[in-house]
Formats: C-alpha cells, sequence, structure tokens
C-alpha cells in the first residue's frame, strides 16, 4: 500500500499541476476527472489506514481524512458541485481540515519533537494558510477557480504521498537480519520499560490516593454524614464561656 499512496499522491500532485497551469480551463470540463481522482485517492488513504504502524490516534486521522476526500470525490461526480463559486470553498475547507489534521499531530510531538515533527508542522502550516485563502481570493489574487482547484489538489496531493511515507513496510520474519531483528526487539524492550515506569508511577499515585482516602473522615468525605444543626450530644456541643 505504501507504493501505490505516494503514486497516488504524485499523480494528484502533477494533475494539480496541469491545472495550474491551464487555468483558461472550465471545472465543467475537467469535473469526472476531478471527482474520480478524489475518489480513488479516499478509497487508497482509507485502505492505508490497515498498513500504517503509527499511534492509533494518527491512524484515526488519517481514515477520517481518507473518508472526507472520498466523499468529496462522489459529491463532485454527482454534480453536486456544479457552481464554479462554491468549488474553490469546499476545496479550502477539506485542504484547511487536512492542515488541521497535520498541525495538531505537530503540537503532540512539540516537547520530543521526534520523527514526523517537522514536516506534519510544515504541511499543516501551509495548508491552513491555502484553505483559509480561498475565503479571500476575491479580495487579493482573484485566481480563476481551475487554478485554485489545481493548487489544492497539488497540496493534496503531497498530503497523500506524506501519507504514503509514513507506512511501514514489514517484512515476513524469514528476510529480516539479525541486525534488523536486534533493532525491533530493543525498540520493544524500550516501549515495554516506559510502560513500565507508568505503571510505577500510577501505582505510587493510587496508593497515595488509598492512604489521604482512609485516614480522612467520614464526615469531611461525605458531608451529608455530618451531624446536622441541633442533633449534636451533649459532649459534642460546646459549653458557652461566660464573659
Amino acid at each position: 500500500m505504501r507504493i501505490i499512496t505516494i503514486m497516488m499522491g504524485t499523480l494528484f500532485s502533477i494533475t494539480g499541476i496541469y491545472l495550474i497551469a491551464n487555468g483558461g480551463l472550465t471545472f465543467m470540463s475537467v469535473a469526472f476527472i476531478v471527482g474520480l481522482m478524489f475518489a480513488v485517492a479516499g478509497v487508497i488513504e482509507c485502505l492505508s489506514y490497515s498498513g500504517y504502524r503509527g499511534e492509533d490516534e494518527t491512524k484515526s486521522w488519517i481514515l477520517i481524512d481518507g473518508t472526507c476526500t472520498f466523499m468529496l470525490g462522489v459529491l463532485i461526480l454527482m454534480n453536486k458541485l456544479s457552481a464554479e463559486a462554491a468549488v474553490p470553498l469546499v476545496l479550502g475547507l477539506w485542504i484547511l481540515f487536512t492542515g488541521i489534521r497535520n498541525f495538531v499531530r505537530a503540537w503532540e510531538k512539540i516537547d520530543v519533537r521526534g520523527d514526523g515533527f517537522y514536516d506534519h508542522l510544515i504541511i499543516g502550516f501551509v495548508n491552513i494558510v491555502l484553505g483559509l485563502y480561498a475565503f479571500f481570493d476575491q479580495d487579493l489574487f482573484d485566481f480563476s477557480t481551475i487554478t485554485l482547484v489545481g493548487i489544492y489538489m497539488l497540496s493534496g496531493g503531497i498530503n497523500i504521498a506524506h501519507v504514503g511515507a509514513t507506512i511501514k513496510i514489514r517484512k515476513p520474519e524469514f528476510l529480516k537480519t539479525k541486525e534488523e531483528k536486534l533493532e525491533e526487539a530493543a525498540a520493544k524492550a524500550a516501549e515495554a520499560h516506559q510502560a513500565a515506569k507508568e505503571a510505577i508511577r500510577f501505582a505510587k499515585e493510587t496508593k497515595a490516593e488509598l492512604k489521604v482516602i482512609e485516614q480522612t473522615p467520614a464526615e469531611e468525605m461525605d458531608r451529608t454524614l455530618a451531624p446536622k444543626p441541633g442533633t449534636e450530644t451533649p459532649a459534642e456541643e460546646a459549653e458557652p464561656q461566660e464573659s
């Protein structure tokens, strides 16, 4: 799936460049091709969900993004976006959503700044700017509809190719070298060690909380158990002091 996803992203970008270079075309003249490519790209991106070996949160974003791409393609094929003025706005929202996904993914890694931080950050920022631009185009450069479609397809193609690049290929066990097996075992050991540290920390916090609860009087834990005014026993009532 990795190669297919990257190839689809590349084809998406090439189509975007072609549309930018031929800005005089009307959207209806290329609507079928554009809608078909969106639908196919959405299906491929959804299928790449099963091949992605990253965190579950990222996998969910990929599935949502692929579903949105597919639905947008279906709407174009069904001629539900026939008004050319609405096309850039819808595609702008699509690319804006994708940019937010990448930006949030980068923000989650801002502390460690590990793999995928800077590429998610840059792609996310550029996509957000392009998505917002769709709402201000008439006040700025006033591009033609087909030019904007090309820009968004170019940006979307980069996103799809980036998703494909994040898919990690799993070799069968009999094809793995000794070094690869050692590296994989070391990575699993590091993950297990980190999980053990988190479990120990959680156990300490739970024990401390339990100790506090045991030492706290029931009246303080539940105010409904505290004596009501006027029902105190003589021993509990304070003797008035004479002045």
